[in-house]
């Protein structure tokens, strides 16, 4: 096979894997079971608010997003989040909140298999929920996951892990 044909043959198949953001973003199908949870989404959506209208000030983020937060992320008596939660996790959530479309925009939702959170005082029976979250146009990145918990209960659903933002 010529170079020449080659080098076409290798541009053609690098166009096809290439998949403009656009059109995944038009075909995003759920499967009846997988649907955003509005209630999921509208938990997002106040946390994305909190990250991104706190952005200079880290201790006003945390608190706006406590009441968001399972409580197996708090400390025992509930007055703040786990130090190592702060330095971590919600430190880099609170940074790079501003790279995230607000409203959120769900592109995929994973179930997991977990069934129950926390420990002793903190657990609580339920189900978690991986939501995908798109970042703005033009940023660099993946969706990133966050563990939306539904409480067996029936309780309000509260973000068990912030993980990737």
């Amino acid at each position: 096979m010529s170079r020449k044909l080659k080098t076409v043959l290798l541009t053609v198949l690098m166009s096809l894997a290439v998949v403009p953001e656009a059109i995944l973003e038009e075909s995003l199908a759920y499967a009846d079971d997988d649907k955003p949870d509005p209630a999921a989404v509208e938990l997002l959506n106040k946390f994305m608010g909190a990250l991104q209208a706190n952005g200079g000030d880290m201790d006003a983020a945390v608190k706006a997003s406590m009441p968001l937060l399972h409580r197996s992320l708090l400390l025992k008596d509930g007055s703040d989040i786990s130090s190592d939660l702060r330095r971590f996790s919600f430190k880099k959530a609170w940074e790079n909140g501003k790279f995230y479309v607000a409203p959120v925009k769900v592109t995929r939702i994973r179930p997991t298999g977990v069934s129950a959170i926390g420990f002793k005082e903190t657990a609580e029976a339920g189900k978690v929920v991986d939501y995908f979250i798109a970042k703005k146009p033009g940023v660099n990145g993946m969706p990133a996951p966050v563990k939306v918990f539904f409480p067996a209960s029936g309780g309000a659903p509260k973000i068990s892990y912030i993980g990737s933002i």
